[in-house]
């Protein structure tokens, strides 16, 4: 193909720059130069883009960091936080004391129920049978009772009679022996007939004989006395006893009716009608409403600081969007693998330390425990503020952030 010649005689190369044929190219096949600096734009300055960003980046990177030093040296120091930590509630377990058939039912799991409220009901044919016997057990004892009171009142009757006769006795016994001694008197002086003296010495020992008798009656009175008062005292205690049997029977007659101990949230309902409930024997739980606290297990090496009264933040995994605060209660006084099953003390085999964990109560606000969300068993993250002179919960709260 036959190359297009293109005329060059009247374009004049500017200020003598335009390049010229290479050797072995003609005139017409070289481009104007015009055309080549359009073509070719010029290149920007080496660096000058990286430049600008480093101008940007190394003062604001430098405030970054003089900003985390000094909220580190103020607040970031002072906080202790931990993620291994728990809601904790007290549950209460009820179990029936005696045993028996459940008959009724009158809750179901996640309902709230107060202190007294009727749970479970069991049959009692069986107390108040019971019932009924240690009833008329008491009312035998206490008759009883009541016949030995009577013949203690009779013996001592028969006692006081018994000591009128003694004492008749005595004077009976005095008079004769006065009268022999006088007659005695005279019988030697020739004034009284000695024949007759014999027969006042044998009414002086008629009489002392009968004082002799009286004598061993009242000494006999008086201890039939102290028996029959003794046997009273046994129909006593006999009463006390049944009465005691009574009320025993009553308790577990009342017993048959299973009440909630506490306020709270039925739940693990594990009983239906016609179960057999042994003593002991687990049949719900209530967890109590507004009596939720976090137990945290904190390493030892973050306990140096860490005092009762301490002001703690609460995240609740749960609630994200709450904020939530608390204050210490009280540090254990040993770590939790001191009630482990299994000791880790041991000293045989190879040993690995192992950074052990303290548990720490902490107490739920006020505000946080009325909103209902405090279930137990959620994990939480708590920080502990440790700053001196920070401690005190007077500023607790709840609020969405």
């Amino acid at each position: 193909m036959a190359l297009t010649s293109i005329k060059v005689d009247n374009i004049s190369p500017p200020d003598g720059d335009a390049p010229k044929p290479t050797e072995g190219m003609t005139a017409e096949a070289a481009p104007p130069s015009g055309a080549s600096s359009q073509q070719t734009p010029a290149a920007p300055p080496a660096g000058g883009k990286r430049g600008k960003v480093l101008r940007i980046a190394v003062p604001v990177i430098l405030i970054a960091a003089i900003a985390f030093g000094v909220h580190w040296f103020l607040v970031g120091r002072y906080q202790v936080k931990t993620d291994n930590a728990y809601i904790r509630s007290d549950i209460t377990a009820v179990a029936p004391r005696v045993a028996g058939y459940v008959s009724a039912i009158y809750v179901d799991n996640n309902q709230p129920v107060k202190a007294g409220d009727l749970l479970v009901t069991l049959e009692s044919q069986d107390t108040e049978a019971k019932l009924e016997e240690m009833r008329a057990t008491l009312a035998q004892a206490e008759a009883d009772a009541a016949q030995a009171r009577a013949r203690v009142a009779a013996q001592r009757d028969q006692l006081a009679e018994a000591v009128a006769a003694r004492e008749a006795s005595s004077a009976a016994a005095g008079l004769a022996s006065s009268d022999l001694e006088r007659l005695s008197s005279l019988a030697e002086k020739g004034w009284y007939p000695k024949a007759r003296l014999d027969q006042a010495e044998a009414a002086n020992r008629t009489a002392k004989a009968q004082l002799a008798q009286a004598d061993a009656t009242v000494t006999a009175q008086r201890s039939q006395l102290t028996s029959t008062e003794a046997a009273a005292r046994s129909s006593d205690a006999r009463v006390e006893a049944a009465r005691a049997q009574l009320d025993a029977a009553q308790v577990d007659h009342s017993r048959s009716d299973l009440r909630a101990p506490v306020d709270g949230v039925i739940a693990n309902k594990d009983v239906s009608p016609g179960q057999l409930l042994s003593p002991g024997q687990v049949a719900m739980s209530i967890v109590p409403a507004n009596d939720a606290y976090i137990v945290a297990n904190y390493k030892e090496t973050q306990l140096e600081h860490m005092a009762p009264g301490q002001h703690v933040k609460i995240h609740v995994d749960a609630y994200p969007d709450l904020k939530v605060t608390g204050c210490v209660e009280s540090l254990s006084p040993a770590t939790g693998s001191t009630f482990s099953l299994i000791p880790q003390d041991t000293a045989t085999g190879n040993f690995t330390k192992i950074v052990q964990r303290v548990p720490v109560k902490i107490l739920l606000d006020d505000a946080a425990l009325q909103t209902g969300l405090m279930r137990s068993g959620l994990a939480v993250e708590t920080t502990v503020i440790t700053k001196p002179g920070a401690t005190g919960c007077g500023a607790m709260g709840v609020a969405a952030k």
